[in-house]
């Protein structure tokens, strides 16, 4: 249903690879890119729209969103507490809960991109997870060994152990295709994980992962970002 609400169908037209970030703003790195204030600016503005609208229905009819139903259990059940991350100065206006993520078939990468969203060492004082609900899947696989999520153990705790591996771990962050292919051999076998539509999945994104290519079909998502700043911390959510 909550896939339904989104208008899925006007989408079917990306055609290969494209993936679409839906909502009243964009995320906030992407409003940061451009280095203008008026970006940053309508990205807050947005946060506000994109909260709101998500709460009603056609029929005006208030309605939890899958993302404030997270964020609720998620208060409820860490004892600091979770919430939406604020600006550290000025206004302090609340960054985005969330945003709905689109996928159309063929895919560009069928055992999908190899990467982290934060490039360091893993901390037990500190950390970024994403949050990722899932709402529609493809309703077919080409190799459905593989699961629909590859999330890789890799435990480099130590900055010398990440600059001794810059080399290779760079290649987290980029697409080039001699670099995946790179990265599959050094990391190994992944840990496969089976998706269904109304999974929740939280995963730290400092650790290498890939969503599993498809040749046909739609994959849509709710996902938002996580910030650990230690055990005794409020959880800090945006998008």
């Amino acid at each position: 249903q909550q896939a339904a609400r989104l208008g899925i169908g006007k989408f079917q037209h990306l055609g290969a690879w494209k993936v679409s970030t839906l909502g009243a703003h964009s995320p906030y790195n992407v409003a940061c890119a451009s280095g203008d204030i008026k970006d940053v600016d309508a990205y807050f503005g947005g946060v506000v729209e994109e909260l709101h609208s998500r709460r009603s229905s056609s029929e005006n009819i208030p309605q939890l969103w899958p993302l404030d139903k997270f964020r609720l259990e998620l208060d409820e059940a860490w004892p600091s507490g979770a919430g939406l991350a604020r600006e550290k100065k000025g206004k302090r206006r609340p960054f985005g809960g969330g945003l709905p993520r689109v996928m159309v078939g063929p895919t560009r990468w069928k055992k999908g991109l190899i990467h982290v969203d934060e490039m360091g060492p893993l901390s037990p004082s500190k950390g970024l997870f994403s949050a990722n609900l899932y709402l529609q899947l493809p309703e077919s696989s080409d190799a459905p060994k593989e699961g629909g999520l590859h999330v890789w153990p890799l435990g480099v705790r130590s900055r010398w152990d990440w600059y001794r591996n810059a080399l290779l771990l760079s290649g987290l962050s980029s697409q080039d295709p001699e670099m995946q292919v790179r990265l599959g051999r050094a990391l190994g076998e992944p840990k496969k994980l089976e998706l269904d539509p109304g999974d929740l999945v939280m995963l730290c994104v400092q650790r290498p992962h890939a969503a599993v290519g498809f040749s046909s079909g739609t994959r849509v998502s709710l996902q938002c970002f996580v910030q650990h700043n230690g055990p005794d911390q409020r959880l800090l959510i945006d998008s």
